[in-house]
């Protein structure tokens, strides 16, 4: 797959947004060193996402795994056309996921890793988005995907951070 870009995303439900800053409010009253970070859900998230467009086939497999290397560092920096990677050593697979594709969606596919989102995006639908119309695609097919609810944009605050690429200019 081709990297496009990345942005890290919050987003807090409007009618959640009260509760949390209560919460953060209370918290910061009793001077704890204890830090809160809530659990992404469907009422608030913070995710970096990466876009992707997929070179010669869509991804219906995600792996999890390790590989033995004798020279770790060596073989990354020999490697870094990351789409192109041959594995010539053994890989253990500890994880995999079958990934949910829909070719007429703008984002074929989201994949959560914890606090990152892979989105896969259908290239011909998405051509003429904006960054921010990308990230609110992407969040529907995860709302969607994840948290079988959807996504919209009107009852959210969104905050979008991106990264200095030209891919959107």
């Amino acid at each position: 797959m081709k990297f496009l870009d990345g942005v890290n995303v919050t987003y807090v439900h409007k009618d959640e947004k009260n509760n949390l800053t209560k919460i953060v409010n209370q918290i910061s009253k009793l001077q704890t060193k204890i830090e809160l970070k809530p659990v992404n859900s469907k009422y608030y998230g913070n995710f970096r996402i990466e876009f992707y467009a997929p070179i010669e086939a869509t991804p219906s497999i995600k792996l999890t795994g390790f590989l033995a290397s004798d020279n770790p560092i060596e073989w990354l920096m020999e490697k870094d056309d990351q789409s192109a990677i041959v594995i010539d050593k053994v890989f253990h697979v500890v994880d995999t996921e079958i990934i949910e594709i829909d070719e007429t969606k703008p984002i074929v596919a989201v994949v959560m890793d914890q606090y990152k989102i892979y989105a896969i995006v259908n290239s011909k639908l998405t051509k003429d988005y904006t960054l921010n119309q990308l990230v609110e695609a992407a969040l529907k097919r995860l709302f969607e995907v994840y948290f079988d609810s959807e996504f919209i944009s009107e009852d959210y605050e969104l905050e979008i951070h991106p990264e200095l690429t030209d891919y959107f200019m």
